[in-house]
């Protein structure tokens, strides 16, 4: 069983090393879950599908999946993070400032 993970980490703009240690895992397991030569245990999927605020039925290729709530645009979310890695960390802080402050309404 294949999952969605090398598009969506190149839609992030992430490296399979990147990836890896966001995940707390190694560059070859990251390979090795791409090609399809073995597959992440459920938390490391559960951790992937939160990374990317995808479903599940995404991350496993399922299509024509009835939803409820409006879709997440991938592709808005993906330039959005690559424009925050280009941030320093200084900026990348206030902008997590901002969004925390909205959480508070």
């Amino acid at each position: 069983m294949k999952l969605k993970i090398k598009e969506l980490r190149e839609e992030f703009g992430m490296t399979q090393k990147e990836l890896a240690n966001k995940l707390s895992n190694t560059q070859r397991n990251i390979s090795n879950w791409e090609n399809g030569v073995s597959e992440p245990d459920c938390e490391t999927i559960l951790k992937i599908a939160d990374l990317f605020e995808v479903s599940l039925d995404e991350l496993f290729y399922r299509e024509n999946i009835t939803q409820t709530a409006e879709p997440i645009n991938t592709n808005r979310n993906a330039d959005l993070y690559r424009k925050i890695n280009m941030l320093t960390s200084e900026q990348r802080n206030a902008i997590f400032a901002l969004i925390d402050s909205f959480e508070k309404y």
